[in-house]
């Protein structure tokens, strides 16, 4: 038999509920602009029924309620949509990585301009055709080898800006990779206390908010897979191998190498004579929160010290920044040194090969039996693979020594200079053997194809972001409106239990105050 006082336990339970509710409610309205919080709902369900089934029980209406309770306060996401966010994310990290480096290119080029290479190698062409018509001209010649240090300054000058760029590109590399290893701990943090609640019945949405966050961020990062546990925990990887699992921790590692290196891949050996950033993913795994590496299993765990430091790559990577990062240093940026260096080594043999054929206004007969001209560069290329080693050749600091000439003792003799200027169409040692002039414009035609796709590519990752966002913020986003309806039904809700309190408490009064007393 249910007790006397029994309304009054069931208006609790109906008070604290819609108390609860209201609660969740509150959290809600309060975290409308909070990034990353996705909107929660008390899920109510009534209380066991008074009474359990039973064959001895005397036949009557029932069973009776006995109240409501607040079974799960549940976070409300869409985990196909998340997973499509962060995928998303990391295509974006590395178009605008890739799109951002090719407009520093276009920049450090100056194409078309009357600062650019182009420039510079017409009016060194320019320069040359005028000392063919005027030989004998001193400040002709003056303004010839004075045009030719300009190109080769313009030549270095994009070089240095290229080598500081792939070192500012190194920088940001490590700046990032620092910022994975900051998110593996605070979610390695995070798991702990999920982990915690979770093991004693309790929904940590707000912590699961937070890891899905930092998942988030990490996505923007490094292309990872997410694979989610029934404590609450995930675990993360990337090109297969586990950065976070639970508690456990594998930091990524950076280090400086040689360029073009056995660690890395790509085509880093663009970037020769200096060192690169190379990553690792460490197969050492730790728990933050303890002060002693902690061994696990899994890849790279037990395999030994080659087995646990493997390098991640723009190779095995596949989207986000660092991959973005990769890839413009190791491709686009020692790419286009790779071509620059390649035409100018090009440009200066071909040029010296005829220079060398050539007499200047002081040069006399050569001395040795066949030897044809005066044997001079015009460029010195030093070892030929480094273009800041190269110089005009300090014997064209007095211009008489510009050998324009194909005969010695011949003051009007400019058919040397004109050879030099026939360069200027001629095929060069080149693929495709192409004109100074053609592989130039075709270097920079291919920079701006690929910035055009680069910029189509960022736009149409934007833009699927942008309707996933969309769609996930109908489903996870706080509406005010909504949240303001629901505000006002908990509260009368709450009203009402109240107002059963108060009924329960009447009739209690009638019980205890009017019955018993007849015949007083």
């Amino acid at each position: 038999m249910r007790s006397t006082f029994f309304g009054l336990e069931l208006a609790r339970l109906g008070l604290w509920a819609q108390q609860r509710a209201l609660d969740v409610t509150g959290h809600n309205i309060a975290n409308a602009n909070t990034e990353g919080y996705s909107r929660q709902v008390a899920r109510l369900s009534p209380t066991p029924a008074y009474a359990p089934p039973s064959l001895a029980m005397a036949a009557e209406a029932g069973q009776v309620g006995t109240g409501v309770q607040v079974a799960e306060i549940q976070r409300v996401r869409d985990l196909f949509l998340d997973r499509q966010a962060r995928d998303l994310k990391a295509h974006l990290g590395r178009w605008q990585v890739r799109s951002q480096t090719l407009a520093e290119l276009e920049t450090i080029l100056g194409e078309p301009s009357d600062a650019g290479l182009a420039r510079a190698l017409a009016d060194f062409w320019d320069a040359l055709a005028t000392v063919a018509n005027r030989p004998d001209s001193l400040p002709a010649r003056t303004a010839a080898i004075q045009q030719a240090h300009t190109l080769l300054e313009r030549f270095q000058t994009a070089d240095r800006q290229l080598a500081d760029l792939a070192d500012n590109l190194d920088a940001s590399l490590v700046a990032r990779v620092d910022r994975v290893n900051q998110i593996l701990v605070q979610m390695a943090d995070l798991h702990r206390r999920i982990r915690v609640a979770t093991a004693a019945g309790q929904t940590p949405n707000d912590l699961l908010d937070e890891r899905d966050r930092l998942l988030e961020e990490l996505g923007t990062l490094l292309p990872v897979r997410v694979t989610e546990r029934p404590d609450g925990t995930v675990r993360v990887e990337v090109a297969g191998l586990p950065l976070v699992d639970g508690q456990v921790v594998h930091r990524l590692a950076v280090q400086e190498e040689p360029a073009g290196g056995a660690g890395g891949g790509g085509t880093g050996s663009g970037t020769s004579g200096g060192l690169v950033v190379r990553i690792y993913w460490d197969g050492t795994a730790t728990v933050p929160a303890s002060a002693t590496p902690q061994a696990v299993s899994g890849p790279g765990a037990s395999g030994g010290a080659a087995a646990a430091f493997i390098p991640l790559d723009d190779t095995v990577l596949d989207g986000g920044e660092i991959d973005g990062l990769l890839e413009a240093r190791d491709r686009l940026v020692a790419g286009l040194r790779q071509d620059l260096k390649a035409l100018f080594f090009a440009l200066a043999d071909a040029v010296n090969a005829v220079h060398r054929q050539g007499y200047g206004l002081n040069d006399g007969p050569p001395a040795g039996s066949g030897q044809q001209g005066a044997g001079r560069d015009l460029f010195v290329v030093g070892s030929g693979s480094d273009l800041q080693q190269v110089v005009v050749n300090p014997e064209l600091d007095d211009p008489a020594n510009l050998a324009a000439a194909q005969m010695p003792g011949a003051p009007g003799d400019g058919r040397n200079a004109l050879a030099m200027v026939q360069l200027r169409h001629a095929p060069l040692n080149l693929p495709g053997s192409p004109s100074a002039q053609d592989y130039l414009e075709s270097v920079v035609a291919g920079l701006g194809i690929a910035g055009r796709q680069a910029e189509e590519g960022q736009r149409t990752a934007q833009l699927l972001l942008d309707q996933v966002a969309a769609q996930r913020e109908s489903v996870r986003g706080v509406s005010l409106d909504e949240e303001m309806t629901q505000l006002i039904r908990y509260q009368h809700a709450y009203a009402a239990a109240a107002r059963l309190v108060t009924a329960v408490d009447t009739m209690l009064g009638i019980l205890i105050e009017r019955t018993g007393v007849v015949g007083r």
